[in-house]
Formats: structure tokens, C-alpha cells, sequence
């Protein structure tokens, strides 16, 4: 993990906190999650503006938590909020539970890993500064991810369509989207295809 910047590996543990949700969306009642998820939105939402408005407070944040944040989120909005409010609007939105369970975990692992081999191995640039590396290696870990889950077609288009919507660079937060639009797709092809 030399190669890796430090920044990235944290941004990415941290991400796997998402699984927290992950798990829980597939062990708990879908209210209890709607609930959990309304109210980490909450907290974070005070968070930001307690740290806003308090300058101390926020220094020693951006001291402290370097590399958590990306550097354009140390004066600006936290992407948790995007994270959080893109797993409340895919829970309340999908119904179909491995459909929004397999979006969630592309994101959670497809996401991180083509962040981190993009990083570390990303030689040839093929579309908004994403690598050919990275993209490749967020369509393996979702194509893995996915055969756990559906059929080897069904984990193969959805791996594909993950690795489209992870290159996309979305004006707001792409962990928003992300999950958001990879459950819509899973949920279309259900209907027309075996999982």
C-alpha cells in the first residue's frame, strides 16, 4: 500500500462505514433504517453547522481529520450528507430488496476500489481524469459482488452499468448517485430479465 496516498486510504476506511447501513437495510426492518438513516442525516447536518459557525472548532477538525475529507469538503459541505441522503432516497424509492442491497455494495466496494487502483495504477486517462485501471477494477469487484447475489448475466450488467455510473462526474456528490441509479437500473432489469 506504499504506493497509495495516505488521504485516499483514509477517505476509503472511512467509506466502509457505509457498510454499517449496508448490513444493517439487510437485517432490520426497512422503518428502522429510514429512521437511522433520517437521523444521521440530522446529526451530520448539525455537525456541519456547528462547524461553520464555530472557527475553532473547524480548524481543529481540518487539523485533526485530514484526509477524511476530500480538500474541497474542509470549507465546504461533507459528502456524508450526498452518502446518507442517496441510501435514504434508494431505500425509500426501490422496494426490492437485492436490488438496493447490490447497490449499496457497489458502492460501498466498486466505488473504494476504483478509487484506490485508479490512484495507485491509473496510467491511461479514458474519461473525466478516471482511469482505465480503476474502472476496470470497480467492474470486477461489482461483477464479484454481484454473483454472490444474482446470476452471472444479471451480476455482468450490473457490474457494467455500476462501472458507467462510478466514471460519471456528477456536479453533486457521486456516492449520491450512485446508489440511487444503480438500484433503479437493478430494479428495471428485474422485470425483464431472471436474477
Amino acid at each position: 500500500m506504499a504506493g497509495i496516498p495516505k488521504d485516499e486510504i483514509k477517505r476509503k476506511i472511512f467509506h466502509l462505514l457505509s457498510l454499517i447501513y449496508i448490513i444493517g437495510y439487510w437485517y432490520i426492518s426497512k422503518v428502522v433504517i429510514i429512521c437511522g438513516l433520517l437521523s444521521a442525516i440530522v446529526m451530520v447536518v448539525f455537525f456541519e453547522y456547528f462547524r461553520f459557525k464555530n472557527l475553532k472548532f473547524n480548524n481543529f477538525f481540518k487539523d485533526n481529520f485530514k484526509g477524511f475529507y476530500r480538500p474541497e469538503e474542509a470549507d465546504g459541505i461533507s459528502g456524508l450528507i450526498g452518502t446518507l441522503s442517496g441510501a435514504l432516497f434508494t431505500v425509500l424509492m426501490f422496494n426490492n430488496k437485492y436490488m438496493v442491497f447490490a447497490s449499496f455494495l457497489y458502492f460501498a466496494f466498486g466505488d473504494s476500489s476504483a478509487a484506490l487502483i485508479g490512484k495507485v495504477f491509473g496510467k491511461n486517462k479514458i474519461f473525466a481524469g478516471k482511469s482505465l485501471e480503476g474502472s476496470l477494477m470497480c467492474l470486477i469487484v461489482c461483477f464479484v459482488v454481484g454473483v454472490f447475489i444474482f446470476n452471472w448475466k444479471f451480476a455482468l450488467i450490473g457490474a457494467i452499468v455500476a462501472t458507467i455510473v462510478e466514471m460519471i462526474p456528477w456536479k453533486i456528490n457521486d456516492n449520491f448517485w450512485m446508489q440511487i441509479i444503480n438500484a433503479g437500473f437493478l430494479s428495471f432489469l428485474s422485470k425483464i430479465m431472471i436474477y
